[in-house]
């Protein structure tokens, strides 16, 4: 299994479906800090549901979808622990105006995190 497989699930999950979903349900709260709050819990809940469709579509059958899910896991967890409440606050903004690559910002935090947790979860590569 090599690293472009799981690079490529990374750019996948951080599409505008999951920040989609995370804007929009937080969106409705009145305060920035409950919205970046708020928007953490669901991105970081999307990011790892995606990444687990995404990695298990796109890895050798012989891999356990436990280490997918721990894989995933563990990088949603780390991605979300490495935004700054200012970097959140960013997202939601290039959500709102319609964003649909991969946030540069994002993919920045994500691949050095993804290639970690790729090692503590058993994944070659």
């Amino acid at each position: 299994m090599n690293k472009t497989w799981m690079t490529a699930a990374i750019v996948a999950v951080c599409g505008a479906a999951g920040f989609g979903v995370a804007f929009m349900r937080s969106s409705s709260q009145p305060s920035p800090s409950s919205e970046v709050a708020d928007f953490r819990a669901t991105m970081s809940a999307n990011f790892a549901a995606q990444c687990f469709q995404a990695a298990r579509s796109s890895s050798p059958a012989e891999v356990t979808d436990a280490k997918l899910h721990s894989f995933c896991d563990c990088t949603a967890t780390r991605v979300n622990t490495a935004l700054t409440d200012a970097d959140v606050q960013a997202l939601a903004e290039q959500e709102r105006r319609g964003v649909t690559a991969p946030p540069a910002l994002l993919m920045d935090k994500a691949k050095p995190i993804a290639a970690t947790c790729r090692t503590e979860a058993g994944l070659a590569g």
